[in-house]
C-alpha cells in the first residue's frame, strides 16, 4: 500500500476517505444510540438501519449512471455538501434537546441516498488513480481508510456521546468538512466521456448488462445475500452491547472499534502480501471466516471473548469485500463501471433495509438467534457458491 502513496492525487484522496469515513461510522452507531435510549426496542433499532438502507438502495441505480456521465470529485462534493447541512440541523436539535425519533429515521434516508452516491463513486476513482494492476491493493487501501475510523471514530464518538448526544453531531460535522476541503483540492480529476444517450436510457442499459452478463450477475447476487443477512449485524450491535454484554454507549464504541480493528488488520496483511492470482479463493476464505465468527460471536456473553470474535468476523468480512470487489471492477468496461458498481452499492443497502426483518427477529427471539441465523446463511451460500466463485477468479486471473 505504501507505494501507492507516491501518487499524490491518491494520497491527498485517501486522507480524505478516511474523515469521510470517521462520519460514516459514527452515524449509525449515533442514531442507534439514540433510538435504543427513546424506544428501548431492538425492532426501532433495526428500523433506523432499515430506512438508511432504503434510501441506498432506491438512489443507487441512479447513482450508477451519474458517476458514468458527471465528475465524481463535484458528486462527492455535493452530497457531502448536503449532509453537513443535515447533521448541523440535527446536531442544533440535539443540543436543544428537541431530536425525535421521526428526525434520525429521516436523517438516516437521506444518508443511505449519500452513501449511494459516494461509495461507488469512491471505488470507481480509486481504478482510475491507481490502474488495474493494483486495483486489489487500492481497494483494499479504501476498506483500511474506512476500518481505521472504524477504530478511532466509535472510540471519540461513543467518549463524546456518553457525556452529550449533540457532541456526537459536531464530530460528524468537523471530519465531514474537513473531508470536503481536501477532496476540493484535488487535481486532474476527469470526467467521464460524454453520452449521448438520456439518463432513464443509461439506467436501463446498465440494468441490462447486469443481468445478461452471466459473471456480474452471480457475483452480484453473491454479495446480496451476504449483506442482507451476514452484515446485518450491525444493526443489532447497539442491542447485544446494551443487553447481552451490559455496555453503555462508550463499551458500544469500544466494542464497534475491536471488530474494525480486526478488518483493519485484514486489510494491512492483503496490502502487504503478494497479489492473490485467483481473488475467487479470496472470497470463499472471507466468507467462511465471517459466517462462523458471526456464529460464535452472537452466543458469546464474555466480554473479551465477544471482541475477539467480532474482530474475527470483521476482518474476515473485508477479506470477501475486497477479493469480490477486485472481482467485480476487473470484470467490465470502464464505460459501464459506475453503474455496475452502483448495483454493489445497491446490495450494500440491503444491508441496512435487513434491520427490519432482523429486528423483528430480535424483538421475538432475540438479537444473538437473529445474528446467528445470519452467520447460517452466510456459511450455506458460501458453500453453495465456492466451485463457481473459485472458476470465476480463475477465468478472470487467465484474462478470458
Amino acid at each position: 500500500m505504501l507505494a501507492l502513496f507516491k501518487n499524490q492525487t491518491f494520497r491527498r484522496f485517501f486522507y480524505g476517505l478516511l474523515f469521510d469515513d470517521a462520519a460514516m461510522m459514527v452515524s449509525p452507531m449515533l442514531q442507534g444510540w439514540i433510538v435504543l435510549i427513546q424506544t428501548d426496542s431492538a425492532f426501532w433499532v433495526g428500523a433506523t438501519a432499515g430506512v438508511s438502507g432504503v434510501g441506498m438502495t432506491l438512489f443507487s441505480p441512479l447513482a450508477g449512471v451519474l458517476i458514468d456521465r458527471y465528475n465524481r470529485k463535484v458528486l462527492l462534493l455535493v452530497t457531502q455538501a448536503i449532509q453537513i447541512v443535515l447533521v448541523a440541523i440535527l446536531g442544533i436539535a440535539a443540543f436543544y434537546e428537541l431530536l425525535e425519533v421521526w428526525h434520525v429515521l429521516g436523517y438516516g434516508f437521506c444518508a443511505g441516498a449519500f452513501h449511494a452516491v459516494r461509495l461507488p463513486c469512491k471505488m470507481a476513482m480509486t481504478l482510475d488513480l491507481v490502474g488495474p494492476k493494483n486495483l486489489l491493493k487500492g481497494t483494499a487501501a479504501n476498506f483500511f481508510s474506512m476500518t481505521v475510523m472504524g477504530v478511532l471514530a466509535p472510540l471519540a464518538g461513543g467518549w463524546l456521546i456518553e457525556r452529550e448526544i449533540y457532541l456526537g453531531f459536531v464530530l460528524m460535522l468537523i471530519s465531514l468538512l474537513v473531508s470536503s476541503s481536501i477532496y476540493l483540492n484535488l487535481q486532474n480529476i476527469k470526467s467521464p466521456e460524454k453520452s449521448g444517450s438520456s439518463h432513464l436510457e443509461d439506467l436501463v442499459y446498465g440494468a441490462k448488462y447486469v443481468v445478461n452478463n452471466s459473471i456480474i450477475r452471480f457475483l452480484i447476487l453473491a454479495i446480496l445475500v451476504t449483506e442482507i443477512f451476514g452484515w446485518a449485524v450491525e444493526s443489532m450491535l447497539p442491542v447485544i452491547a446494551r443487553d447481552e454484554l451490559g455496555l453503555d454507549a462508550r463499551g458500544l464504541g469500544v466494542l464497534m472499534s475491536v471488530g474494525a480493528l480486526g478488518a483493519a488488520i485484514s486489510t494491512v496483511i492483503m496490502t502487504a502480501m503478494p497479489d492473490v492470482e485467483n481473488k475467487g479463493k479470496l472470497v470463499i476464505y472471507g466468507l467462511f471466516g465471517f459466517g462462523f465468527g458471526l456464529i460464535a460471536f452472537a452466543f458469546s456473553d464474555i466480554l473479551l471473548l465477544s471482541m475477539i470474535l467480532l474482530a474475527l468476523a470483521y476482518g474476515s468480512g473485508v477479506i470477501y469485500e475486497s477479493g469480490l470487489s477486485t472481482l467485480l471492477q476487473i470484470s467490465v468496461p470502464d464505460e459501464m463501471r459506475g453503474r455496475v458498481l452502483s448495483f454493489q452499492s445497491l446490495c450494500w443497502g440491503f444491508s441496512g433495509t435487513a434491520g427490519f426483518h432482523t429486528g423483528a427477529v430480535a424483538a421475538i427471539l432475540g438479537a444473538p438467534i437473529a445474528v446467528a441465523a445470519g452467520g447460517v446463511v452466510v456459511v450455506s451460500n458460501g458453500i453453495r457458491i465456492a466451485k463457481n466463485i473459485i472458476s470465476i477468479g480463475a477465468k478472470v486471473a487467465s484474462g478470458k
